[in-house]
């Protein structure tokens, strides 16, 4: 796709996060990294640049992230089929890709200036009560895709399913815990122990439901019906315009001087914790970051065709043991989430 930043509507029809990489000069590596892996793209549909720049700007965002993720992973993306998203091959396997996010909606409670006044208040409540939404948004986000039963599509038939999921439901979805998502796909409960050198897991739980209000969904998607033609869930809260900023920034895809901080929460083997605070420069030519950092691939137990582990490499991966247990491996660095600062010096 040529020209995805060239306006196909007018402008007051562009959406306000469009305008905004547009014209932000700290986020002119994004752009810059964007418009070069969007012209590797074909618009299959005919309206991705039309959507990007108006009302489906993040849904279009994460395709192009998992276009990305996939060519990094040596993975063949096969056009010929109009859905799912996509279509897949490696090492003679073909699996397919169907992309979802929790995308924001009208009058939603949890604007950004009630979750800034949660946060100054310090509401435990009101806290919760988000983390208890986020998990019923992702929930919604699986349910609807297994209405489409692509599973009964000629060319999808006997080959794995995958749904990839990120949540952008709201200011502050990127910063909820992942273990929900394992928790609502498995029905397992993680139980931490906070320790002086950090957190750790004490035990696991088994789950029934979820509850948001009066909404209450059953907990561990993999068992539902028809979920058995689900192979696995990629997820990563990490596909936002700050994770481009920094990948474009890495590779110098701007001309303008940019200082560029990172803060977040991850996994570190070298630290002998599951969990850390860390902090990182964004240098020009200093790659601390892959397309693959804080991806995770969980594995469907009751899978019709089990994705084959050895697709991915170097992305956290869970599935369920033969005792019933959670297993699966991690990268050495992992983050579960961060935030980054892009402060422009010079244009």
């Amino acid at each position: 796709m040529k020209d995805i930043f060239k306006y196909v509507v007018k402008e007051e029809n562009l959406s306000k996060i469009f305008k905004i990489l547009v014209s932000h000069p700290p986020l002119d590596a994004a752009k810059n990294l964007v418009l070069e892996i969007a012209e590797q793209m074909n618009d299959k549909d005919g309206n991705f640049i039309q959507q990007f720049q108006t009302t489906g700007f993040y849904p279009r965002l994460w395709e192009i992230f998992l276009f990305k993720f996939f060519k990094e992973n040596g993975i063949n993306i096969i056009e010929k089929y109009d859905r799912p998203d996509f279509h897949l091959e490696k090492d003679g396997v073909e699996f397919f890709v169907e992309a979802s996010l929790s995308n924001e909606k009208e009058n939603d409670k949890f604007s950004k200036e009630y979750i800034v006044e949660m946060l100054d208040k310090q509401d435990y409540n009101a806290q919760q009560e988000m983390t208890d939404y986020y998990v019923i948004r992702m929930g919604s986000v699986l349910f609807s895709k297994l209405n489409k039963e692509y599973w009964k599509l000629e060319w999808v038939k006997n080959k794995p399913i995958i749904i990839a999921i990120t949540p952008a439901h709201h200011y502050l979805a990127n910063f909820l815990p992942d273990a929900k998502v394992v928790e609502y796909l498995y029905g397992l409960e993680y139980e931490s122990e906070e320790k002086p050198e950090g957190l750790f897991l004490k035990k696991i739980n088994k789950i029934e439901v979820h509850k948001f209000g009066e909404k209450e969904i059953p907990s561990n998607f993999f068992a539902q019906p028809n979920a058995e033609h689900i192979s696995a869930v990629i997820f990563t809260n990490n596909s936002d315009l700050h994770k481009f900023n920094r990948m474009g920034y890495q590779l110098g895809l701007t001309n303008n001087e940019i200082i560029m901080e990172r803060a977040g929460l991850a996994f570190d083997e070298t630290e002998n914790s599951y969990s850390k605070e860390f902090t990182q420069s964004v240098i020009p030519g200093d790659f601390k970051e892959d397309w693959n950092e804080s991806v995770s691939i969980f594995h469907n137990p009751n899978a019709m065709n089990p994705l084959d582990r050895n697709l991915f490499l170097n992305v956290r991966q869970v599935w369920i043991e033969e005792d019933g247990r959670l297993g699966g491996n991690i990268p050495k660095f992992f983050v579960f989430h961060s935030k980054t600062l892009p402060v422009c010096i010079k244009r």
